[in-house]
């Protein structure tokens, strides 16, 4: 039946989401501690998967001038009018194309032993993981850009992401961490981590269309997921900006604070 939820919920998620899809906090894991707050049914794959395609319009808008630079440089490549410049985007590039690669490996691996699909319990440890993986960044400084990204590099914050997609591990969380771990400048990790995003979120939203379209709007009307995913996308937009600011000024480990507490919320109160 749809419409059994209302507006204030569509943009109470929508907030939720927008918070916390760029926050190192999990907003697959939040959403669903959400629900548990509000009452509301697991909802189908595909109302989540509009909601990072909301968000992810906040990247394209904010890495704008970097996604056109790389545009320029698939053009040149095809042109065959490449110059030496151009080589740190390159890398980029090549850098995207093979983690979203280790992405979908260990995606596709999941879903083949049927593991991820837990309730508020599994969610509250998995942000506990969160928790340790962003406090565990404390430890690590390193000085590489875009023009020394190096196989393992690729290969690890591939791994990492694809782990991100399990509810209650932040995708950026952990993504960032293992970024930084590879010994990547904090500037560097940021852009990168937000830019693998983008192929991430398009491919499942992709899967979502295949797996579960039908389903969309069994709970919110069209007109309330439309408010939601708007909401999400202003929230997210500053949320990015503030997550930017604190990777380069090392604070990610406030979040290992916030995410001990809301997980043992989880555990005691909604479990």
């Amino acid at each position: 039946m749809v419409g059994q939820g209302n507006v204030m919920q569509a943009i109470l998620l929508g907030i939720v989401q927008g918070l916390t899809e760029f926050l190192p906090v999990s907003s697959s894991g939040h959403l669903v501690l959400a629900r548990a707050v509000m009452d509301i049914p697991e909802l189908p794959m595909l109302f989540d998967i509009l909601l990072h395609v909301a968000t992810l319009s906040a990247v394209c808008f904010y890495f704008r001038r970097l996604i056109g630079e790389l545009i320029g440089v698939c053009v040149r490549l095809v042109t065959r009018t490449s110059r030496i410049e151009d080589a740190p985007s390159i890398k980029l590039m090549i850098a995207m194309i093979g983690a979203t690669v280790a992405t979908v490996a260990v995606v596709l691996f999941f879903k083949a032993i049927g593991f991820g699909g837990y309730g508020v319990r599994g969610v509250s440890i998995a942000m506990y993981v969160t928790a340790i993986a962003l406090a565990s960044t404390l430890l690590v400084s390193g000085s590489k850009t875009f023009a020394d990204f190096s196989l393992k590099t690729i290969i690890v914050t591939g791994i990492a992401q694809g782990f991100g997609t399990l509810t209650g591990i932040s995708r950026s969380g952990i993504t960032l961490t293992a970024s930084l771990w590879c010994k990547l400048d904090r500037k560097t990790a940021g852009d990168y981590t937000f830019m693998l995003s983008i192929p991430a979120i398009l491919g499942a939203l992709v899967l979502a269309l295949f797996e579960d379209a039908p389903a969309a709007a069994q709970w919110f009307s069209s007109t309330e997921i439309a408010i939601g995913c708007v909401i999400a996308a202003v929230v997210g937009f500053f949320s990015l900006k503030l997550l930017l600011w604190m990777i380069r000024k090392a604070r990610l480990w406030y979040f290992s604070v916030y995410l001990v507490v809301a997980g043992t919320i989880g555990l005691l109160v909604l479990a």
